[in-house]
């Protein structure tokens, strides 16, 4: 659907219940974000309204997950997990806050353009990546330690899993140096280590990763201080490193599938550069 139509759709659909949709005088724009399920749109008014503030996030689903995210969102708030403010929701539109900051998956890979170790960038530099991933674990970990299932598994704590994990689901704010979550659709209960290794396979196939570089080594390490301040924070949770490896593979070779390439990868030939002591 054309922006044009999402635009026309959304004023018919809610212009009762939000009339600035139609005020002459504070024209609103969509400009939309990266989606591969739903339609995700900055939604921004020349000015603030008395409702709202001048810029928002519109998500349109086009799936059946609406009222899940929504349930899902409400419920880590009232944990005291940094998600957007639910500011409207009828289905199949959410209005959010939009959280102050860039994405962490920009925030990191333009950083690391052309770089062929962690310790050739300067130390300014550097020491912001490395606090943007550990402000990342911090995250990953408060929402597993506070939505934790059962603490009884072969591999690993049962928590909630965020799902499909990729490092631009959140939102980074280098000022206050905060952390925001997004997209929540895909929650289910599981293994911890299912998100850690979605977010180390993001850390690594994102540009520039493992798919462009001649050695990601830049990535393998920040893969690694991950892991090590995810456990940091979590200390109580166990680390089974086979498992994640695992998983890993599975996640990669899922990514090189929708990217259509005519490759796989396997744990003998690439995980060797992963820490085993943590």
């Amino acid at each position: 659907m054309e922006l044009l139509n999402i635009r026309k759709e959304l004023i018919i659909s809610l212009r009762e219940d939000i009339p600035e949709l139609v005020d002459k005088f504070n024209h609103f724009v969509l400009i939309p974000f990266p989606s591969k399920k739903n339609y995700v749109m900055n939604m921004k008014f020349n000015k603030a309204t008395e409702r709202f503030p001048k810029e928002m996030v519109l998500k349109l689903f086009l799936t059946e997950n609406a009222d899940k995210e929504r349930d899902t969102l409400i419920m880590l708030k009232k944990k005291g997990i940094t998600v957007p403010e639910i500011l409207y929701y009828k289905k199949p539109y959410l209005i959010l806050e939009k959280a102050d900051g860039v994405n962490l998956c920009d925030y990191i890979n333009h950083k690391l353009k052309k770089v062929t170790d962690l310790d050739d960038l300067d130390k300014e530099l550097k020491d912001s990546i490395l606090k943007s991933v550990e402000k990342l674990a911090e995250w990953i970990a408060d929402f597993h330690k506070k939505n934790i299932i059962s603490k009884r598994s072969t591999n690993g704590q049962q928590v909630l899993n965020k799902g499909d994990t990729r490092i631009r689901d959140f939102i980074y704010d280098p000022l206050n140096e905060k952390i925001t979550g997004v997209d929540f659709e895909e929650v289910y209960e599981g293994n911890h280590t299912d998100d850690l290794a979605w977010i180390s396979c993001a850390i690594l196939d994102t540009k520039p990763g493992i798919f462009e570089m001649n050695d990601p080594k830049p990535k393998t390490d920040l893969i690694n201080y991950f892991l090590e301040k995810y456990y940091t924070f979590n200390p109580d949770f166990e680390f089974k490193f086979n498992y994640f490896a695992e998983l890993l593979i599975e996640d990669l070779n899922i990514v090189m599938e929708r990217r259509n390439l005519d490759m796989s990868l396997n744990k003998s030939n690439f995980i060797k550069d992963l820490s085993k002591d943590l």
